[in-house]
């Protein structure tokens, strides 16, 4: 095992969330803390549509037992020195989620953590600070599958930071009745995803009029860049679309979807049930918060973790990265 005495270790980190699974497998330089991607790995596992009655079900856990031990024979084929996983909104608040992750430690060796909305937000606050260091203060709007974390921040301190129980997932699962042959939300479903979003955004009256430009992190937000750039290699850091330019997006998609959604299953085919939910939740959630723009980010909680376990690895090496 590597102690970080070698010039580059390698280390696995797998993030658990309600709509995908994904793995990166990173290179860190031990004599400076620099990183970077060598290879990746997701699965649409959508494991929020295996919970039933507060609890994960037998079928999910069985599902996600197949996809870890896949990513951890692809760690331990490279070799990789550590493999770290957690869990967001996908177990989070499940009544059976510590049974699941002692029976998957037992077969697997994997200790997954679950981690508050609190560490998220903490987690992807460090990433955008690392990612964009010259951003002095603004807010960064995490959208997974099943929770969206803001934060508003100045500097290196966050003002302003919750938790909100909305999610592309959740949201679909809700207020629509998506199925695979009729996966998108009608009208009527759609005007109530928004009522719902308004209504929770709006019981924190410490993120209203917030303004400026918002960092928007996951695979909600890099859908969302595809479908403005109509480019599906437009998912990179800094692309940045007005609020404005983002309502003509999802009117867009509310159109394309009235004659078969063929552009919406072209550009984003894993999320054309979540991704009109989510383009509406983000509209909500700016015309609260009185934001002008979102700038994308493709670094995030992943990406926040790993450079935590760098600070405490290389405590006399560096400072900040």
């Amino acid at each position: 095992m590597n102690d970080f005495e070698e010039p580059i270790y390698k280390y696995a980190v797998v993030d658990i969330g309600a709509n995908s699974v994904r793995m990166n497998l990173y290179d860190i330089d031990t004599q400076t803390g620099a990183f970077s991607v060598f290879a990746s790995a997701r699965s649409m596992l959508g494991l929020a549509a295996y919970a039933k009655d507060g609890m994960l079900t037998a079928d999910g856990e069985g599902k996600l037992f197949s996809v870890l031990r896949e990513f951890l024979a692809r760690a331990n084929s490279v070799p990789c020195d550590g493999f770290f996983a957690f869990a967001t909104a996908s177990l989070r608040g499940l009544s059976n989620s510590g049974e699941v992750l002692r029976r998957i430690k037992e077969k697997l060796g994997i200790e997954i953590e679950i981690i508050s909305g609190k560490t998220e937000t903490f987690y992807d606050f460090t990433a955008i600070r690392n990612r964009f260091p010259q951003t002095l203060s603004g807010t960064l709007i995490d959208m997974g599958g099943g929770s969206t974390e803001i934060a508003v921040f100045d500097g290196d301190v966050i003002r302003a930071e919750e938790s909100l129980p909305i999610g592309c997932v959740r949201l679909a699962k809700m207020f629509t009745g998506a199925t695979k042959r009729d996966p998108f939300p009608k009208e009527g479903e759609i005007a109530q995803i928004r009522r719902y979003v308004r209504q929770t955004i709006s019981a924190y009256p410490k993120f209203q009029n917030a303004g400026g430009t918002a960092f928007f992190i996951g695979g909600t937000a890099r859908a969302a860049a595809r479908l403005h750039s109509g480019d599906a290699g437009a998912a990179c850091d800094g692309y940045t679309l007005s609020v404005s330019e983002l309502k003509k997006t999802a009117d867009a998609a509310i159109c394309d979807v009235r004659e078969g959604g063929k552009r919406i299953r072209g550009m984003v085919p894993d999320r054309v049930t979540t991704i009109i939910p989510g383009l509406f939740a983000y509209l909500e959630i700016a015309a609260y918060m009185g934001l002008t723009s979102f700038t994308l980010s493709t670094a995030g909680v992943r990406e926040g973790y790993l450079l935590q376990f760098i600070r405490k690895m290389l405590p006399q090496r560096f400072q900040e990265i």
